[in-house]
């Protein structure tokens, strides 16, 4: 009997079968931006040691780190043509399959770790479903930590920020709505750009937590660092569905798992390492510049006027009311 003819009578289809062959033959890739030896991919790489021992080498993943598939955007499109079957990404990529998850990053919204925390954890189930529409299986949250502003020139004042050339991240839509409210000029450019941007004059300035400002050794491009981050800058794991489902029951669930506690060692990690960066930073000559109480009060008018734009186009006026009541809720 032919081969067909065996796996129609086993209920067997050739789709089935090449997928299956294709995770045996230990093809998941999963991309992300950071370099290879940074924090972030580091913790990738631990992620898939221990998956590969948990499940006796048969769920392995190929990590394809530092730009290797591109931008973030560019790593979505690798998704789509199933070039690479999962990815950590930023907020920049993820508002591209779920736009409302740049809630997370709303400018000003959070004060501290422990409200981030608390706000994922309400709202995990209901961005997982949206993903899932989308054809993602969300395997946990992570993060950058907060961001702080960086220039070349001093930026004591809110006056002296709309003098700067910031650069933003393509398609990083929360950031060029908050710059637009700063009267701040933009210079759209990938992640990869940067350095270039800096080194050609294009841009002066960027926003990046410190640990990441460390990572791409953009700090030694930039003198003085503002003391007063702006928002958070979240992640996530995600997988492609039909890639998730293809897996037995018994890896879906060690891959679930597992995912969780390294994002969340990535959220711990990179807390403890950016306040680690500040000292680095400052020890290589970077200068911390505090703003005034009424600058500070300027950046907060300038955050209520985002959420104001963001609501119905980012965001919905009831995801942003259900944050913000958690966040009333722990202000008490």
């Amino acid at each position: 009997m032919r081969l067909p003819s065996l796996m129609t009578k086993f209920g067997v289809s050739v789709a089935a079968l090449l997928m299956t062959t294709t995770l045996s033959a230990k093809n998941i890739k999963f991309g992300i931006v950071t370099p290879k030896g940074s924090t972030w991919t580091n913790i990738v790489e631990e992620m898939e040691a221990d998956l590969k021992k948990q499940t006796g080498g048969k769920l392995d993943l190929k990590i394809m780190d530092g730009g290797k598939k591109g931008d973030e955007i560019d790593m979505l499109r690798a998704m789509e043509r199933n070039t690479l079957q999962a990815a950590a990404f930023t907020g920049v990529g993820l508002e591209n399959l779920v736009k409302s998850i740049r809630i997370l990053e709303a400018p000003l919204l959070f004060k501290t770790n422990e409200e981030i925390d608390k706000v994922k954890e309400v709202l995990f189930d209901d961005f997982a479903k949206e993903f899932d529409k989308k054809g993602y299986v969300l395997l946990g949250f992570a993060e950058a930590g907060f961001v702080n502003v960086f220039s070349k020139q001093k930026i004591d004042n809110e006056a002296s920020l709309k003098n700067i050339k910031m650069w933003v991240w393509t398609g990083d839509t929360v950031a060029s709505r908050f710059l637009e409210e700063f009267g701040i000029r933009a210079t759209p450019l990938t992640l990869t750009d940067v350095t270039m941007g800096l080194d050609k004059g294009m841009i002066d300035s960027f926003y990046s937590p410190p640990l990441a400002a460390v990572a791409f050794q953009w700090f030694s491009k930039v003198k003085y660092m503002l003391d007063y981050p702006f928002v958070n800058s979240t992640g996530a794991f995600i997988m492609k569905k039909e890639t998730f489902n293809a897996l037995p029951a018994d890896q879906q669930k060690i891959l679930r798992d597992t995912a969780k506690v390294y994002c969340k060692k990535v959220v711990d990690v990179s807390r403890k390492e950016n306040e680690e960066a500040k000292g680095l930073l400052k020890a290589n000559g970077i200068q911390f510049l505090k703003p005034s109480e009424a600058d500070i009060k300027k950046y907060h008018s300038y955050a209520e006027n985002v959420y104001k734009k963001s609501i119905g186009d980012t965001y919905s006026k009831e995801l942003f009311d259900k944050v913000q009541g958690i966040l009333k809720g722990m202000r008490k």
